[in-house]
């Protein structure tokens, strides 16, 4: 007879432990390790090359250096895969630039400097263009998306994406721009 009031006091015991494990578990989940959007700023540093002509054909030559900070916000690393960004300009796409497989570890910034060559007679042939240009600014957008791994406590991987969408201005005159980015995460 204790014998069996023994075990059912131990597996009652082991129930409620668990039941407090998994409490435990969700409670963290959904207040430290719930994953939050990564912060991506792409800051265009300069302009690596322009040359703009109107006589005798009109020509325009670009290529934007920019660098891409990745800040990762969660407590787990991501681990991407070889990607790209994508420019456009007035709908059309005008220039990619290749960003390399690597890893963004848990709670720290990645940079990734990169030169985005803009394919010249795409933003010419764009009706928007000479407006602009006459404006002083060519207002273009990028599209990244990455693929990849988050690594939770070095031990769980799970599949993820993560997109950003950049407004970029550029100054044709002053030779400048900026950029104003945002951000997602699909688990």
């Amino acid at each position: 007879m204790e014998t069996k009031k023994s075990l059912k006091i131990c597996c009652a015991v082991t129930a409620i432990l668990l039941l407090l494990l998994v409490i435990t578990l969700l409670i963290l989940y959904f207040t430290v390790l719930k994953p939050k959007k990564p912060v991506v700023v792409a800051t265009p540093v300069g302009l690596d090359h322009i040359d703009f002509s109107l006589r005798p054909n009109v020509s325009l030559t670009l290529s934007i250096r920019m660098n891409i900070s990745i800040k990762n916000p969660n407590y787990a690393g991501f681990k991407y895969k070889n990607s790209s960004a994508s420019i456009f300009y007035g709908g059309d796409f005008v220039g990619e630039t290749p960003i390399e497989a690597g890893i963004i570890h848990a709670r720290s910034i990645k940079n990734i400097s990169t030169v985005v060559n803009i394919i010249a007679n795409k933003v010419i042939g764009n009706p928007k263009f000479f407006p602009d240009v006459f404006k002083g600014s060519l207002n273009m957008n990028s599209e990244m998306g990455m693929e990849g791994k988050v690594i939770l406590l070095g031990i769980f991987k799970l599949h993820a994406r993560t997109y950003s969408t950049c407004d970029i201005t550029i100054f044709v005159w002053q030779g400048n721009s900026t950029a104003n980015c945002n951000s997602k995460i699909e688990l």
